[in-house]
Formats: C-alpha cells, structure tokens, sequence
C-alpha cells in the first residue's frame, strides 16, 4: 500500500471523503486500526486479545480458544448480565448446541483462572446467565497517528490555500486529488489480487492424520509404528498451542491403514485445516512429504519434503511441527515454543519400542495381548530410563491388566510407573491422567484424582482423554452436570469415535436422561454395528424406559458379539423385572457356575444387581460389599447408577456410601 494517500475533504462527514470548492479546508486523513479494547487488565490477569493471551502476574494461562472467547465476551462486558441465549448465539453461531457445553466452559473457565491466582470474577445468575465482576480497565497500547489540522481548521495565511486560488487552481487540485486517490485504489486492488488467500485464513482446528507407509518402508515389519508414531509426535507439540485445537492421536487411529480422502477425513473430524503425508525408510536415509490443505475447499496452505538421516528423526518432527505453526500464522508465547521443542527422548530405539507399545494398546488382538505391551514400554524404558512417556504408557498397560484380572499388584506398578513418569516431566498431562486413574481406581482417592485431572487440562485443554476421566470421576461423586459436561466436552474434542459416543451415553444414563443416552447409542451403533458396548448400553436405556422387547433384543446381541458376561446379567435383570423370576435366577446360577470357570473383574457388581432385581437385598448387599472391596470399576457409580435403585431405602445402602467417603 502506498506511504501515504491524499485524500481532500470537507464537511463533518468523514465516512464519505469527497471533493468541495467555495470555502475549503484540506485534510490528510490516515485510516488507523480501532485498538480500544483490545488489551484489558483486570485483577492480576492482562487479556491480550489480538495476540489471543492471558496473563497472569505475566505468565501465560493456557486456555482453549472456545474458553478464550467466552473470557473476551465477559471481559468485554463487566458488571453486564449476558444471558445464556446470548452466549451460545455469540460462541456458537449458526450452530445447536447443549447448555452444557456452556457450563462446562464457564467451569473450565474458572478452574483455569482460580488456578492462576484469581478470585471469584464471574457469578452465575440462576436460570438466566453470567456477569463478570470483576473490575476491568483499557490498558490498549494508543494508536499512533501521524499530526494533521483538526476538522474545520483552515490554511494559515500566506499559504497556498484554496481561497487565494482561482477555479483554474482549484480544478488542478481536485483532478490531482483524483488521480492519486485512483492510484492508491489501484494499489490496494492489485496487493489484494497477489495476496494469498492463506494469509487472511485463520485455523482453529487442524487433525493431522496418520502418516502412509511407502515402499520399501512398508515391506519393514518395524517401520509400520513410523506412521502413526510420526502423527503422535507432531499432535503432541501442536496441542502445546493453546490458540487452535488438535484432534488427539485416539480420533485419527481409525483412519490408520485406510486409504481416505483427506478432505473427508477433515469433514469427519470437523476441523479446519487437515495435515496428510507420507514416510519412506531406506536404509539409514528417511523421506517425509507433507502438506497442509484447507477443508472447506481443499486448497494447498503449504507443502514440503523433508530428506535426513533416521537418527534424525526427532529433528524432522521439531521441523514440521514448526513449519504448519509458521504457514498458519500463529504467534507463539515463550511457554509455548519451550514446550515445543521438549522432547521425551533422543533414543530412536527407546523411541520405536514405546510406539509399539502403543500399536499394542490400540490394537487389542489375540497376537497383542496385555503383557506384549508391558514388554514394550519396559524394553523402551531400559533403553532410556528417563523417557517419561514410556512410563505413563506402562501405568496405563498395568491399569489394564488390573481391571481385566483384578490384581492389586498390577495396581502397585502402574502407581509406581505414574509416580515415575510425574516426577520425571511435570509437565506431562500424560502423567498427571496416569496417576489420577490409580487414584480413580485403585484408591478411591476422589480428591487426589480430581487434582490430577485438573492438572492435565491446565496443561493440555484439548486433550480429550483429560476430559473423559474428569467425567468420570465427576459421576462418581454425584457432580452429573459437570460429569456430563466435561463428557460433552471430550466428545466435541473426538467427534468422529463411536467409543466417544457410547461414552457421552453412559454419562446421560447415569444422570437418567434415558431419551438422550438412547440417541447417542444408536450413533455409536451407526458408526460401528458390532459395538458390544453400545448395544448393552442401549439395552439398558430400553429397560429403564419400560421398552422390554428392544432391551432383550439389544442384550441378546450383546452376548452374541462378546460371548461372555456382557449382556448376560442385564437380561436376567430384564426377567426379573417383567416377572420371569424362574428365567433369572437361571441366570444367576449361570454367573455362578461361570466364576467358577473365570471369574471377570466385574462378577460381584453383576450379581449386586441381578440380586437386587430379584429382591434378595441380603445377597445384593454381601455381593456390592465385596465389588467394593476388591474395586471394581464399575462400583465408583453406586452413588448415581439407576440399576442400584432397588436397594436405594435400605440403610445399609447410605453407610456402603459413607465408607468410601461418597456421602457426607
């Protein structure tokens, strides 16, 4: 754009500049950018809304962009009642959306900066909405403006005003004004032709999906883990930019060995920008090709290829990660680049065995049985033991072996492999939903987990597993709208899993919203029609809501797909409520005969409530005793789950409550 335009005006109206003879005033207007309102201050806290900041005391405060903007529209508004209605429009437009998506990011929003130091700011209005109280004040930098006569202000004497000049002079200014302003249209027309169309583009999502194999990289048993393990790297550090979401590395496996149409895949995923690319291992030598693409219409942002040594490998993963930072504009704090640049490990080989350690995880098949993956994180862990990352993938393989066997010595380990993996990188959000799943369920330690979680959100807000165990834990205390909140909010994070689906549906079925946990088990049933889960789970919302037909036929389908105890003790519970007492307690003594054969980690809590349906309180009771004994999984819901109802007026039911600290 030019240095400077000249444009001639008079009169009071400066949003149409035009030409004017007679008595004339000259004026050189500059168009400055409106900055008011764009930093403000309040309490310890500076909000940079531009650079999309918060500070407090001077140190960023990580928040997700939806959480950011909820923070500018009440800053923006203080002492302001914003109504719900408002809000949502505001954050949500042209989209349907729960108010529980509202209130899980005003609670985010609190959390966040109550952990930063601040006091009570917002208040929530019962049935209407929120006001930020606290005091705010317009800290934005002035707008610099170069001198000019004020409006109004004629020539001084002596110059060459309009007023000494005849009509001749005046027609030369005014044709001369003409022409330069004709330039500068011309100027700004051709800078907006050549300009990029990604330079005005602004990402707030982005899925980077799993890297494809090329030969003879495929033909490599060992390369396979390359591709999601390269994905995995590059999601990591792209989740430490507080300003765009990333889709975690759990919503992109499913397009691991599928050869989708990236721009689907973006639709699916329903984010903004989608990352593809390819990898290539040849002897010592690897070749990455990436690039970039725009979802809505499938442009290229930006492309590259990237030739190195294997050893180099972490390199290559600090490279791309920063180059798609750069090609989407996105200003960095120094938190964010620290943590960026951090890597779990410089041993390749450490490396390798942690990704097929989690190959193992995510792909649970008979060749892939729990104790191949421990192997894994343990081989990585010897190569390097300071590699946190292991150790919180080795927690999470130890919890699974818990709650398949029921061992508390398995429990023991992944505390200590949590314990390790914390205290070798505090930073790690991986580490933190570690050790508060032993805290969940092995411990029982409702506060400590709570503590845990909410430090794996404070550390990745976009990290839809921090969320799910956070709902967890919520439920189990009775907390249902938060529990369903934060479901609703690792759901929004993954949108394309069925588990996603079938997860918010227990989170409705625990807060006995059965209509809507029944349309979400159908999405997760569309999504995946052999889901022994969802089916069980629509089962169940069928029984509570009298449809006895549908819940034996989803509970029948349950058994067929699993085989096993899944399904089986809820179509008992079905008989003994429509008073086919004989069928269940055949049932009942099929559970028994089966525990003799294998007993699963869930048995006791099954014949809690198959017991309870049958009116044996006695046994239900000596049956949730020694569920909670042992911890079962299931038993941290007996404060909220409706198949517990039966035993709801029995004293006993309260003091189990009161033990495990579930009741005040």
């Amino acid at each position: 754009m030019p240095a400077a335009i000249l444009l001639f005006s008079v009169g009071h109206d400066e949003k149409q500049p035009e030409l004017a003879f007679g008595s004339l005033a000259v004026h050189s207007t500059v168009h400055v950018s409106n900055t008011k309102g764009s930093v403000l201050a309040f309490g310890s806290f500076r909000l940079d809304i531009p650079e999309r900041l918060l500070l407090a005391n001077g140190k960023p405060v990580p928040l997700t962009p939806k959480v950011f903007d909820l923070l500018v529209l009440l800053a923006q508004h203080p002492g302001e009642l914003l109504e719900k209605d408002f809000l949502l429009s505001t954050l949500w437009p042209k989209t349907f959306v729960e108010e529980a998506n509202l209130s899980v990011n005003i609670s985010t929003l609190r959390r966040a900066l109550e952990a930063a130091g601040g006091s009570h700011f917002i208040e929530t209005v019962p049935k209407r909405g929120y006001r930020f109280v606290a005091e705010v004040q317009d800290v934005s930098p002035a707008p610099e403006v170069s001198s000019q006569p004020k409006e109004g202000t004629s020539l001084p004497a002596g110059s060459n005003s309009a007023q000494r000049s005849g009509p001749s002079s005046l027609r030369w200014m005014a044709v001369f004004g003409i022409f330069l302003l004709g330039i500068g249209l011309i100027y700004i027309w051709q800078a907006d032709r050549n300009r990029s169309p990604e330079k005005n583009f602004e990402a707030h999502s982005i899925a980077v999906l799993p890297f494809r194999l090329l030969l003879p990289s495929a033909e490599n048993s060992q390369d396979a883990y390359l591709g999601p393990g390269m994905s995995d790297a590059i999601i990591r550090k792209l989740s430490y930019v507080q300003k765009v979401t990333v889709r975690a590395t759990s919503a992109i496996e499913k397009f691991q060995n599928a050869h989708i149409d990236p721009l689907a895949a973006g639709r699916e995923l329903k984010v903004d920008v989608v990352l593809e690319g390819t990898i290539q291992h040849v002897g010592n030598t690897i070749r990455v090709s990436v690039q970039l693409l725009r979802v809505s219409d499938g442009s290229p942002i930006w492309a590259d290829r990237f030739d190195d040594y294997f050893t180099n490998i972490f390199q290559l993963q600090d490279s791309i990660s920063q180059k798609i930072v750069a090609a989407l504009s996105m200003k960095l704090t120094e938190a964010e680049h620290r943590r960026m640049a951090k890597r779990q490990t410089n041993n390749t080989e450490a490396y390798q065995l942690y990704l097929r350690g989690r190959d193992c995880q995510s792909r649970r098949i008979p060749e892939n049985p729990i104790e191949a993956c421990i192997t894994f994180y343990e081989s990585a862990i010897r190569e390097d033991p300071d590699f946190a990352l292991a150790y919180a993938g080795l927690a999470n393989s130890y919890m699974d072996r818990a709650g398949i066997q029921g061992s508390s010595d398995s429990a023991a380990h992944a505390r200590t492999a949590a314990e390790k993996a914390v205290l070798l990188d505090e930073d790690l959000a991986d580490a933190h939903l570690e050790l508060g799943n032993v805290m969940l369920r092995e411990d029982w330690d409702w506060l400590g987990a709570e503590r845990e979680f909410d430090r794996a959100i404070q550390l990745e807000p976009n990290l839809a597993a921090a969320h799910w165990y956070m709902s967890l834990l919520s439920m189990a205390m009775g907390h249902t709208e938060r529990g369903l909140a934060e479901m609703m909010q690792a759901q929004m994070l993954d949108p394309a899993s069925e588990n996603a689906h079938d997860d918010l549906g227990w989170a409705y079925y625990l807060s006995r919203r059965f209509e809507e946990a029944v349309r979400e088990s159908r999405i997760a049933i569309s999504m995946d029609p052999e889901s022994y889960s969802a089916h069980q789970q629509l089962g169940k919302n069928y029984l509570q809501l009298h449809r006895y037909q549908d819940a034996e036929a989803e509970f029948q389908t349950t058994i067929k797909l699993q085989r096993l105890y899944r399904g089986l003790a809820d179509l008992g519970q079905l008989y003994a409520l429509t008073g086919k007492t004989a069928q269940a307690r055949a049932i009942l003594i099929e559970l028994q005969q089966r525990d003799k054969e294998r007993r699963t980690y869930q048995s006791e809590y099954m014949r809690t409530v198959l017991l309870a349906s049958l009116g044996d309180f006695d046994g239900a009771f000596q049956s949730l005793d020694d569920a909670i004994a042992r911890r079962l999984s299931r038993a941290i819901w007996m404060r909220v789950d409706p198949d517990l109802d039966p035993l709801r007026h029995d004293a006993r039911f309260d003091a189990l409550l009161r033990r495990v600290h579930l009741l005040d």
